[in-house]
């Protein structure tokens, strides 16, 4: 009877053991597919040379497949204009350069309408400015006010606006147009002229001409009035850039709800790549495949939920190539001459992103649930900025800044090509950037709003395609679901669950067998043993201490799988 109860125990325990290792292996299988059908990785190549003159080009690249990942339209809804690229295509590599880490990224798509170099104003369908003002600065003493009689353009006060009076858009910021302020001497008597002042419509007024100055109240500094022009030029003012207070008639919610821009043969907008990194600050089941990193309709960029860094590339105006109009971009921080800008020590960059031939830049912007925010760069740029705290838009507009103090906002490079297949025109990005910015800006906080990468780490990201030449801009594009991106250890280990599953596999029924069998099974041990030398003895007992690594390898292949699917952002 007792060797019943041990036989059924015997059997109960291989079953157990049986058991977990079909459940770990297919759970394994099931979560490897997952995990693999939504990753993408960065693999680790040594010594490649980045050449952003060809993208995807580089030898490199021949051994690295793409990963094809759908896109959906931001603005799903019967014609709607957004949505037109289906898919783009993938692909991430790293490696060292002076022993400091570089991720490379290539993202391709078909072109859909026109190859586009383009880069205007994004229009309503019926042609009004979309963003008429799109200069934004924080509120303060430099922004003023234009006060004109609508019957006589040409004479106007000027006068510091109160923040209060101040058009909030985004929250904490003022949308202004550049004007400057001149004063002149003629025959001992003092003039005074506004020169780049619009009206509501965006329009010039006084057709553009010179408009002369009735009465003046600035404030300088937060704490100096000036009320006349003679002090106006005590204080070396003259000739100084102060910023209108725009008349914005399209507030986000006011466009909210178009479904397409304007555009034709010769009006479009630029062609854009963007890959979003999640910074964290979302619920858990976020990054799960019923939520896209969406923006939300009727803000300034809001992100629907935590906060993200965005490399957007756009090939006018920062493209590496002279058909380029603007190139070679907007920035501070000139490529064609020495810049004014140099890396800190503390930043290791033996590259110089932001410097090399050949190459284009990105808008490097962070994004929460109020706004999306350019990081470091010229303050007039369309969105607010998150740069050097003590320096301020008028210094700056002025040149009685320091640039060099500014965040560089060339840390990620670029390289941009249109190509022809027989299926029609392709277009294909190259990003490039360090892991890691800090130090960029000397500890005065770039790298906060930064992804900071590590090897054997897996980030949530997010791809999105603007077709600029099809009327895609700014609302209107395709974009992704979340997506992992996993960096793979230059020196990547296997893990142990397949050794596991394979030793349980195999070893279970064999335990069973000799259990069941163990009188016989002994019996003829005993016999052998007594023929074998000491040393084998000792293998025999090692060979019973082996039997034990199915329950070992069990432990340690759970703990490898936890540390393995760990989603990480830093």
């Amino acid at each position: 009877m007792a060797n019943g109860y041990i036989t059924l125990l015997v059997l109960g325990l291989v079953f157990f053991l049986v058991l977990v290792g079909v459940a770990y292996g297919v759970d394994f299988l099931l979560n490897s597919a997952e995990v693999a059908s939504d990753t993408i990785t960065a693999y680790y190549v040594p010594n490649a040379h980045i050449d952003l003159g060809t993208p995807g080009q580089e030898p490199f690249w021949q051994s690295i497949p793409w990963t094809a990942v759908p896109l959906v339209p931001t603005v799903p809804v019967p014609n709607g204009i957004s949505g037109h690229t289906k898919t783009v295509y993938v692909r991430a590599a790293w490696t060292y350069v002076d022993g400091v880490p570089y991720i490379i990224i290539d993202m391709k798509a078909p072109v859909v309408g026109q190859e586009s170099w383009m880069a205007c104003s994004e229009r309503t369908p019926q042609g009004q400015i979309w963003q008429p003002f799109g200069n934004v600065v924080p509120y303060g003493w430099w922004v003023v006010n234009v006060s004109y009689k609508a019957s006589d353009q040409g004479v106007a006060a000027v006068y510091t606006l109160p923040t209060s009076e101040q058009i909030g858009y985004p929250p904490g910021q003022a949308l202004v147009n550049p004007i400057t302020i001149y004063v002149y001497n003629v025959s001992g008597k003092l003039y005074g002229q506004i020169v780049g002042a619009i009206n509501p419509q965006g329009l010039p007024l006084n057709n553009g001409k010179p408009i002369n100055i009735t009465s003046i109240n600035l404030i300088v500094n937060g704490t100096i009035h000036v009320t006349s022009l003679e002090q106006f030029l005590e204080l070396g003012l003259n000739g100084t850039t102060w910023f209108q207070d725009a008349y914005n008639l399209f507030y986000p919610e006011d466009t909210a709800g178009y479904v397409s821009l304007f555009y034709n043969s010769t009006y479009m907008y630029p062609e854009r790549f963007a890959i979003m990194w999640l910074l964290g600050g979302v619920p858990s089941d976020w990054t799960q495949i019923a939520y896209t990193p969406h923006m939300m309709p009727g803000t300034s960029g809001a992100l629907s939920a935590g906060q993200a860094e965005i490399w957007i590339f756009n090939d006018n105006p920062r493209g590496n190539n002279t058909q380029d109009f603007g190139y070679p971009g907007p920035t501070f921080f000139s490529r064609t001459s020495s810049p004014p800008y140099i890396h800190w020590p503390s930043y290791k960059d033996p590259l110089n992103l932001g410097y090399l031939p050949n190459q284009g830049i990105i808008a490097d912007a962070y994004v929460n649930g109020s706004s999306i925010y350019y990081i470091g760069g010229n303050y007039l740029a369309s969105f607010p900025s998150i740069d050097n705290p003590h320096i301020n838009p008028w210094e700056v507009w002025n040149g009685l800044a320091n640039k060099s103090l500014l965040w560089d906002p060339s840390v990620v490079a670029t390289g941009f090509e249109f190509y022809n297949t027989p299926t029609g025109p392709w277009m294909i990005v190259e990003f490039a950037r360090t892991f890691s910015t800090k130090g960029v800006s000397d500890g005065q906080g770039e790298s906060h709003y930064q992804v900071q990468l590590q090897p054997g780490h897996t980030y949530w990201v997010a791809f999105a395609v603007f077709q600029g030449g099809a009327g895609e801009s700014v609302d209107f594009k395709s974009i992704s679901f979340w997506w992992r991106l996993y960096i793979q250890p230059a020196n990547p280990q296997p893990s142990a669950l397949p050794l596991f599953i394979i030793t349980n596999t195999i070893l279970s029924p064999i335990i069973a067998v000799a259990l069941m069998n163990r009188d016989s099974v002994m019996s003829e041990l005993t016999k052998l043993s007594m023929n074998l030398p000491r040393f084998i003895k000792a293998m025999a007992l090692l060979v019973v201490l082996l039997l034990s690594l199915p329950i070992i390898n069990g432990v340690y292949a759970v703990i490898d799988l936890i540390k393995r699917r760990g989603y990480y952002y830093e």
